[in-house]
């Protein structure tokens, strides 16, 4: 049986290049409810566009990162500006005394219609000046799954996942993503700034050793092309931000998590796996582009890893 349910009705967000609009257009559609996460924002266009939803009628509420590195104190002015506009605000870490390292996610829904699951924040930098993917999604039954765990979130409850094509951490990131590489025969392309999880590379490289061309576009030296068909490349285009896995040029992952422990068993991230042939081929011509225009990585042998 395919674990891969098929979803309808997406499109395919990629920065640079999609700017605010996804967003602006999303929050601009609600008619009554708007549920964000917020881990990075400084977008004026973003901020205004929730202050017309306000305006409006719907109720807003964000859910805004108090461990935000670098970001504590412009998050807390954040949090001052959107509740004098009348958006909600509660910060998740202070409502449920939760030992999660962080709160990473990055998604947004409206109404019960339809939802937002991004790599990237709302930031000028993020949307002008880094690789970054997202998904629009209007799919009844991932929005209440999404704004179920949103509202465990806000009120400080226990959340407990069902069956969906949604990635949770620290829930069940590990072995959803294990699955989607482990289902690799003919090809994985990874698009990650920090692949560091020991088991992953070491399941990537096995892939690569069976025939698998595993291709991986990172920030950081994760280990040279040691093994057959496993190949690595710096990114250097624009800075690398996305989150993004490809196998078989068929299914595909879109999501916060980086392929490390702690995005994958101790954050609250959020993503999800797709079969949709289209939309991965279409990921994988930018990868491709994004290859040709990457540098070769220096770095421990593969074998050094295995």
């Amino acid at each position: 049986m395919n674990p891969y349910k098929e979803v309808k009705n997406l499109s395919l967000i990629v920065q640079p290049g999609d700017s605010f609009f996804p967003i602006v257009t999303a929050i601009d559609s609600a008619t009554h409810s708007i549920n964000m996460t917020i881990f990075r924002m400084d977008d004026p266009v973003v901020r205004d566009a929730l202050s017309n939803a306000v305006s409006r009628g719907v109720t807003v509420r964000t859910l805004i990162a108090s461990k935000s590195k670098g970001w504590i104190k412009r998050n807390k002015k954040l949090s001052g500006e959107l509740s004098n506009m009348g958006v909600e605000v509660r910060s998740p870490s202070d409502t449920n005394g939760s030992e999660l390292k962080r709160y990473h996610y990055k998604i947004l829904t409206v109404d019960d219609a339809c939802s937002l699951i991004l790599t990237f924040n709302p930031t000028q930098k993020n949307l002008h000046y880094a690789r970054d993917y997202g998904l629009l999604i209007r799919d009844h039954d991932i929005t209440i799954e999404l704004n179920r765990l949103f509202n465990a979130d806000w009120e400080g409850n226990e959340f407990t996942p069902v069956n969906t094509p949604l990635v949770i951490s620290p829930f069940d990131s590990r072995d959803k993503l294990t699955e989607l590489l482990e289902s690799g025969e003919r090809s994985i392309r990874i698009m990650d700034a920090k692949v560091q999880d020991p088991d992953i590379k070491a399941l990537l490289l096995r892939k690569a050793r069976s025939g698998c061309d595993v291709k991986i576009i990172t920030r950081d030296s994760v280990f040279s092309d040691g093994a057959p068909n496993f190949r690595i490349r710096r990114f250097t285009k624009y800075k690398l931000h996305a989150k993004c896995i490809v196998v078989d040029t068929l299914r595909f992952f879109i999501g916060s998590q980086n392929l490390r422990g702690v995005s994958i068993d101790r954050r609250r991230e959020v993503g999800v796996i797709v079969e949709d042939d289209s939309i991965a081929r279409k990921i994988e011509r930018i990868f491709d582009e994004d290859w040709a225009a990457a540098e070769q990585v220096a770095g421990r042998t593969a074998e050094s890893v295995s």
